[in-house]
């Protein structure tokens, strides 16, 4: 297909599309203005939607769209997974976007896409310069406490009487863990472009040691610093949902607390000391924090992002990106299973 016959490649092409899918979908004569592009990512396409003709449809003049291409990191998309979390939230304390519209055909935008509402606010990066001085201690305390509660009220919706309930098919605390061992590595299977000896000894480590849940829960995946806007000391929302799934809630935090995060500092996500934040965290949850599932879901959570960077350097040799962070990404797959590896040797 040509760039100009491409929607994901033409802007203004995108923006008619948009503008004939909402005055269909919602029978209203709606104006849609020029799109932006946030560069952020490597995954979904993100853009701003300004709208206007979608009073009491909507809850701001802004929508986000969110685009899976074919091309992407992690294609091919499903938006339902997102869209069905996000559905399941919106009665719960989780600050999150609503969701609006979404479907995985491709037929209207030339990919998965899903429609959500624009929220105000900035990410809270966990990369930062080294040298950078810690944040501000009032702060740190007050945005780790809604950061820390935040993922509580996620592991604690009821998801069995929600729209994401759907996608459980059949899983219990026993196996949660080998769900998502399974299918990470099929991932590897699907993105490795050589033979990883370290991530297969791993692999089978992993599938003989799989702890029991406290409980089956919304799994976010990617529940970080960095993937949440903070406005006036107030987290906003909490983003990137593409790799949510029902699992056990020691991944979320096993996830979270990753040194990669820690921005240089000894805080978890640059916010939380590692104690308070497990204290807090199981007092907000309701059950006991188990710290060998912690290390467990830690070596699984290194496995899983050389996994990324597998993908980030085959999304590159392929010519699917030309982002030259996809290449540094794949130079980080030895980094990452070094740390596995250690990982692995102080569980035993």
């Amino acid at each position: 297909m040509a760039a100009d016959d491409d929607p994901l490649q033409n802007d203004a092409l995108l923006r008619a599309r948009v503008t004939d899918y909402l005055r269909a979908t919602t029978g209203r004569p709606v104006s849609v203005g020029p799109l932006t592009r946030f560069a952020v990512g490597f995954s979904w396409k993100t853009y701003r939607v300004p709208v206007t003709g979608l009073d009491g449809l909507v809850d701001s003049g802004d929508l986000i769209l969110r685009l899976g291409p074919d091309y992407g990191l992690f294609a091919p998309y499903s938006a339902m997974p997102e869209f069905l979390a996000l559905q399941s939230l919106q009665r719960s304390p989780v600050p999150a976007p609503r969701v609006y519209w979404a479907g995985d055909d491709p037929a209207p935008f030339g990919a998965p896409f899903l429609f959500s509402e624009c929220m105000a606010g900035a990410a809270v990066l966990p990369w930062v310069p080294a040298g950078t001085p810690p944040l501000e201690e009032s702060y740190r305390r007050s945005v780790g406490e809604q950061f820390i509660d935040a993922l509580a009220a996620i592991h604690s919706v009821r998801w069995q009487e929600e729209p994401i309930g759907a996608i459980a098919d059949g899983i219990t605390p026993q196996d949660a863990a080998l769900r998502s061992v399974l299918h990470w590595e099929q991932r590897i299977a699907r993105w490795a472009m050589r033979p990883y000896p370290a991530a297969e000894w791993a692999i089978r480590w992993l599938k003989d040691r799989c702890p029991t849940a406290p409980r089956v829960a919304i799994v976010h995946g990617d529940y970080r610093t960095g993937n949440f806007l903070e406005l006036d000391g107030r987290i906003t929302a909490i983003l990137d949902w593409e790799l949510v799934h029902l699992g056990d809630p020691h991944e979320d935090l096993a996830w979270a607390s990753l040194p990669m995060y820690m921005g240089g500092t000894r805080y978890i996500g640059r916010l939380c000391e590692p104690q308070w934040f497990f204290e807090r965290y199981a007092q907000q949850a309701g059950f006991a924090v188990s710290m060998s599932s912690v290390t467990y879901y830690r070596a699984f959570s290194l496995l899983k992002l050389a996994a990324t960077h597998m993908a980030a350097a085959r999304c590159f040799e392929e010519g699917r990106f030309d982002d030259m962070r996809m290449p540094a990404m794949g130079s980080q797959i030895a980094t990452c299973l070094k740390q596995l590896e250690k990982t692995i040797e102080s569980a035993r």
